[in-house]
């Protein structure tokens, strides 16, 4: 048996091979700062005999963490954590990662070439002087037919015939989805209305009701998303006919409504008459993507799609398609007041690149970093401790029941990392959810994301906290 004070790794949790669980265990700790230089380690039949494991597979994660540098030996003294591991984990500890913006892993080197080559396009056109000016508030008759363009792509990829999704009198270009959703909710909505949404949500919409005086009720949810049975119960106590939903990527659980659900959902519209803002910030991202609610009900669902979420938040561009063309006039106006206009330079940008294909090959290349972090995701978190997609860009992290959310989120502030607890994403009064919320795209590559995670891995597994650092 082990002396106390000798290093034990915490395998809970940890899927694959035990051999490759040891050696991540080991970086985990070494990141989080248990393991130090020149710390220790037990016998490699010592640790076998603790964690009841066969000699050869301690062997084998010696082995593995020699050859990533975090172990070095002394012959006839022992094994101990190397200097070089104290090098190479430090600017994991001591790197600032922001996960709290749910921003896309972007291909810079893409984007710098198709930006520099588009602006330079736009600048040397010679229609330059009308782009000054001020422009349509629903974007021009080109990025109007763009924006159909790319519904239409959505609805393809979801299966749905492309003749069924909207064309470019319905669409209307925006300044981004919050400004949108702002003069959406100012349309469908008056003060002291009832609002649905899901019972958590994503804290921009519910800032928005706030500022517009609406009230919003939260819909009990599972796996999938909202519930139909839930919903139509909502409707019939409070008497709402407006809907706020995100069925693909849900932000911020994760959960993406099946196909059967996304029909179960649209027949309670239909019957409780109810209008919705179908919010498909991440519908382009997955590869997966469900047929939108838009398709499903058409008569009653406004189709929300930002290009922030699947290129850049600096295009600031989002298209609204509406259930028809006189709604899509009135939706106009709306958006004159809210914003004026989009940017003609940004939204010129973004429909060539929607017309020229630039766009679908972007949010290709943004899908494939997503899946990418989602598997290093897996490979350092605790297997069965989240919720996430393939390929979505945040993940939704259980917490254990002697964590809060709040005093998780200090406690990786001090190690460098920004956190979202679950209560900012509660839509009304509903029990506290006991999770954060970890953003993986705005890390500025996949090896700051590793070390980011690593860090929380380790929180995970070390001592709890949750009475010792306070709530706030």
């Amino acid at each position: 048996m082990m002396d106390d004070d000798l290093w034990v790794p915490r395998l809970d949790g940890r899927g694959g091979p035990v051999y490759l669980a040891i050696a991540d265990a080991m970086a985990a700790d070494i990141g989080a700062g248990r393991l130090v230089p020149g710390d220790r380690l037990p016998t490699q039949r010592a640790l076998a005999e603790v964690l009841g494991v066969d000699l050869t597979t301690v062997t084998r994660a010696y082995a593995e963490a020699r050859h990533r540098g975090l172990l070095s030996g002394v012959v006839g003294r022992g094994t101990f954590v190397s200097d070089r591991a104290a090098v190479d984990m430090a600017p994991l500890a001591q790197a600032d990662i922001d996960m709290t913006m749910n921003m896309p892993p972007q291909p810079l080197a893409l984007l710098r070439s198709h930006l520099a080559q588009g602006l330079e396009r736009i600048v040397r056109a010679p229609d330059l002087g009308r782009r000054l000016g001020y422009r349509p508030a629903g974007g021009s008759a080109q990025e109007r037919t763009a924006g159909a363009a790319w519904l239409r792509r959505r609805y393809a990829a979801a299966g749905v015939a492309t003749a069924d999704a909207p064309h470019a009198d319905r669409v209307l270009a925006a300044a981004g989805s919050h400004g949108a959703l702002y003069a959406l909710l100012a349309s469908l909505a008056q003060r002291a209305d009832v609002v649905l949404a899901e019972a958590l949500t994503y804290p921009g919409f519910t800032a928005i009701a706030s500022r517009l005086g609406l009230r919003v009720v939260g819909v009990d949810c599972d796996g999938e998303g909202l519930l139909p049975d839930a919903l139509a119960a909502a409707c019939r106590r409070h008497g709402a006919r407006l809907l706020y939903c995100v069925p693909t990527h849900h932000n911020p659980t994760t959960a993406t409504m099946s196909e059967d659900r996304r029909r179960a959902i649209a027949e309670v519209i239909r019957t409780q008459g109810l209008e919705v803002v179908e919010d498909d910030a991440y519908g382009a991202l997955a590869a997966l993507p469900g047929t939108p609610l838009a398709a499903l009900a058409p008569r009653q669902v406004w189709h929300l799609s930002t290009l922030s979420k699947c290129l850049t938040p600096g295009l600031r561009v989002a298209f609204v398609a509406a259930p028809d063309a006189v709604r899509a006039e009135r939706l106009q106006e709306t958006l004159r007041i809210v914003t004026q206009m989009p940017s003609p330079f940004t939204v010129g940008l973004a429909a060539e690149w929607i017309l020229g294909g630039t766009a679908a090959t972007l949010a290709d290349a943004v899908r494939a970093e997503a899946a990418a972090r989602q598997r290093l995701a897996a490979d350092v978190l605790p297997a069965g401790g989240y919720a996430a997609q393939p390929d979505s860009l945040h993940l939704w992290l259980s917490l254990p029941a002697d964590w809060t959310p709040h005093a998780f989120v200090q406690r990786a502030a001090r190690t460098g990392l920004t956190l979202v607890a679950g209560d900012a994403f509660l839509s009304s009064d509903s029990p506290v959810p006991n999770a954060v919320r970890l953003a993986l795209g705005a890390a500025p590559d996949t090896a700051a994301l590793k070390g980011a995670l690593i860090r929380v891995a380790g929180l995970l597994a070390g001592p709890k906290g949750g009475g010792a650092v306070g709530v706030i």
